[in-house]
């Protein structure tokens, strides 16, 4: 299915499938609380944005009841709840998608993501073990986009985030080696003309891992691979937040900013400085200014001391 279709299309879709037909997950609850107990919300967006979301979820949800043996129909119903910030409700759509097709790899990584952001950390990690399993010799290919960057140039593929979102959600559990292991599986498996965007995100959560292991200088020689003026498409707030840990841009430089990459990058720095205070506050602000929380600082501010066993 099409991310964004014609307005003639919403028309046609809905009078084919009226809006009482029973849709998985329609009616399922919002996640509602942090790992620090603040209260977690669906975001608000300005109208022209929710606008948009709330047709694209009818899109999916019409596709959805006229073609429910598709797979796509249950991923693109998923995925859209998702971005409208309807998290537990697209994992409810993710597993019904599941029951009817239990070997889809596609579903399972979908619905794994959505569970770290449920902060069902364990039950993610296994949703992405099973995708790779499932996925097996499967040749890789590009995952499409639902919410394109600015050249609508798609440069992930299904087997590389797979491996990039369980390494990131091992940090959840405090499985560090795992997060060092995945992330440089994730950047191996990366095209070529993606390598520089991939590379960062990678090089942010090994550097975040090597730390809280105590091994420093590997942690210092993950980021010193990302030199400056990179050609980037569209991950520049991780670039922002690396340079940060770099030492090669003032973290004074975003006292303002509302980046949960950057702002956490910059709390995890007071951490390992010894800036206790600093960095619980910056933590718990990144928590408080999100409608649906930050779940990595969450992690660290619930438990900061957290190891794999």
């Amino acid at each position: 299915m099409s991310p964004r279709l014609s307005a003639l299309t919403l028309a046609l879709l809905l009078t084919a499938a009226p809006a009482s037909a029973n849709v998985p997950g329609a009616d399922a609850g919002n996640c509602a609380t942090s790992l620090i107990g603040t209260p977690l919300t669906v975001p608000k967006y300005p109208a022209a944005t929710q606008k948009i979301l709330d047709e694209d979820i009818a899109i999916a949800a019409a596709a959805l009841r006229i073609a429910p043996d598709r797979e796509d129909s249950h991923i693109w119903y998923g995925r859209r709840l998702d971005y409208a910030g309807r998290i537990c409700d697209a994992v409810d759509a993710f597993s019904a998608g599941i029951e009817q097709f239990p070997n889809s790899y596609k579903l399972y990584r979908f619905r794994a993501r959505d569970l770290t952001r449920a902060r069902r950390f364990k039950e993610a990690l296994a949703d992405y073990k099973k995708a790779l399993e499932l996925m097996g010799d499967t040749p890789d290919s590009f995952e499409p986009d639902g919410m394109p960057n600015p050249i609508g140039l798609t440069i992930s593929t299904y087997r590389g985030n797979i491996l990039y979102y369980h390494a990131q959600t091992s940090f959840a559990t405090g499985d560090y080696p795992a997060v060092v292991d995945g992330m440089a599986k994730s950047l191996a498996v990366m095209p070529d003309f993606t390598r520089d965007d991939m590379h960062i995100g990678t090089a942010y959560w090994t550097y975040l891992a090597y730390r809280k292991m105590g091994q420093h200088g590997k942690a210092r020689a993950a980021i010193n691979e990302i030199e400056p003026g990179l050609k980037l498409i569209e991950n520049f707030t991780y670039y922002q937040a690396v340079q940060i840990m770099q030492g090669r841009l003032d973290p004074v430089g975003f006292k303002d900013t509302r980046d949960s990459t950057i702002k956490f990058a910059i709390a995890m720095e007071r951490r390992f400085a010894g800036d206790e205070k600093g960095a619980k506050a910056l933590l718990t602000e990144i928590v408080r200014e999100n409608p649906q929380g930050h779940w990595p600082s969450e992690a660290e501010l619930a438990h900061p001391d957290r190891k794999a066993y």
